[in-house]
């Protein structure tokens, strides 16, 4: 028998693929159980003695002395802890066929919060897996401490699987690179390919916050035949990452779950606001995801995105998993807003007339018509001859840059000039993320290709790049 949370026991390790020992069992040893392989027995007793046993989907770990289970039905068990506050848990091995026993104290049950949603979200991809979508609905998280963890067999032990690559290492070496990363435009590209070379995570999606709008859109994505670089989805319908995101906690799921599936719903709401007439940024993410795993980026308190990894295996996430991402992602967050303000910083230094570096000679503009830039101010929409590019604030400062170009014959900017716009750019007044929407605006034009391109002379210093002359148009204005 094993107290979880002991110092004793929580001391206790094993190495890859060695087998645990039954006394050095504690509740974090054995979560890779509790995923449901093997669907967990619950057994209650009534007031006057009378047993009830039941199966449930899986079980939520919590911390190293608590688990949560699904409360979804008002039923036998339901009565009888409420009654005891007592229960036992089994759990069995899915790969030795070792049984632990669990002997739990109902605490509470919480409606709401991050808890709450990390179940709801594993419940819905099991309703998925099992054709139940309409049964399974989820009243509630009912939190119980572990009193203790008892073998079920005098002696069997866990094993210890072997994860498909070293994540302690390959998270280290990630980390590594992204500590070397010395400017705003490296960080996409090292995580994306940290993920892929040192996680095997081939699919991914770093989605970032806009707080005034309340959506996400996609900085960087890796394993997609579109990048979808500037892609946008409105919150309550971004999925898994939508729900991290408002949560501000890492969410998993190892079945297939639609109520977690992206909304593809650009090309309507383009409808809707009177702007079609060209095709929207084609989402990243699979078809038919069997498991994805959401981590919310956090920096200085609050949630600016949200990295998405997903595959098309079942259970290919385990808690390992999190636990790597979840630390990765805490140090791309803190990247991102660092290397935002040193950006910042560097442009307001220099004097005001002052160019940092003088622009690249373009020379005149190659042969063909006028590139149309069309623009909706009412939210920064940009469509160049017809096709969507872009919207919000990176699209009013593409909007910005290409009207001082046209009219004032000027092709460089700072970001210190976007800043002292920002009321004409949307920009809100705190935490305006500035540095990201300008980065977003470079790489949607480079994932675009077309003869408009941004170029960085140095820090906080660009230019605008263009292969055509332009000619701009404001919906419901005039043409110049």
């Amino acid at each position: 028998m094993s107290r979880p949370g002991t110092p004793q026991a929580d001391g206790a390790a094993t190495r890859q693929g060695e087998e645990t020992p039954v006394g050095a069992l504690t509740l974090h040893a054995i979560r890779r159980v509790l995923d449901g392989g093997i669907p967990p027995t619950l057994c209650s007793v009534s007031a006057d003695g009378m047993p009830h046993v039941n199966l449930l989907s899986h079980v939520e770990y919590v911390d190293a002395g608590h688990v949560a289970l699904t409360f979804q039905f008002f039923n036998h068990s339901r009565e009888n802890i409420l009654a005891t506050r007592r229960a036992s848990l089994m759990v069995e091995d899915p790969c030795t066929g070792a049984g632990l026993a669990l002997r739990l104290r109902y605490l509470r049950t919480d409606t709401d919060g991050p808890v709450f949603e990390r179940l709801r979200a594993k419940l819905a991809g099991i309703a998925a897996h099992t054709g139940m979508e309409h049964v399974f609905r989820l009243r509630g998280a009912d939190i119980y401490e572990v009193l203790d963890i008892e073998p079920l067999q005098s002696g069997a032990p866990l094993a210890t699987l072997q994860p498909r690559c070293d994540l302690a290492a390959g998270a280290r070496a990630v980390s590594a690179r992204l500590a070397e990363c010395g400017e705003l435009a490296q960080l996409p590209q090292v995580a994306m390919e940290g993920l892929r070379r040192d996680l095997a995570v081939n699919h991914a999606i770093l989605w970032l916050l806009d707080e005034p709008r309340q959506s996400l859109y996609a900085l960087a994505s890796t394993g997609y035949a579109q990048q979808g670089i500037g892609a946008e989805l409105p919150l309550p319908e971004a999925g898994l990452a939508g729900v991290a995101v408002r949560e501000g906690t890492a969410l998993r799921i190892g079945h297939m779950a639609r109520m977690y599936r992206y909304g593809r719903t650009l090309h309507r709401m383009a409808c809707e606001q009177g702007l079609a007439g060209g095709e929207p940024i084609a989402l990243p993410g699979l078809a038919t995801p069997c498991s994805q795993l959401a981590v919310p980026l956090r920096a200085r308190g609050r949630t600016v995105g949200a990295l998405l990894v997903e595959s098309e295996s079942d259970q290919f996430f385990g808690y390992d998993d999190e636990d790597a991402l979840a630390v990765l992602c805490a140090q791309l967050a803190q990247a991102l807003v660092a290397l935002q303000s040193a950006e910042l910083e560097a442009a307001a230094a220099l004097p005001e007339d002052a160019r940092a570096v003088a622009p690249v000679e373009q020379g005149p503009p190659r042969c063909g018509p006028p590139l149309l830039l069309r623009y909706f101010a009412r939210d920064g929409t940009v469509f160049v001859d017809g096709q969507y590019l872009i919207k919000g604030v990176a699209g009013a400062i593409l909007w910005k840059v290409a009207g001082d170009m046209q009219h004032r014959g000027r092709r460089d900017f700072s970001t210190r000039e976007l800043r002292l716009a920002g009321s004409a750019l949307g920009l809100p007044d705190v935490q305006d993320n500035l540095g990201v929407r300008l980065l977003l605006l470079q790489r949607r034009l480079a994932d675009w290709g077309g003869p408009l391109q941004i170029r960085r002379l140095r820090r906080g210093c660009y230019e605008l790049v263009t292969e055509r002359a332009l000619r701009l148009e404001a919906a419901g204005g005039e043409t110049a």
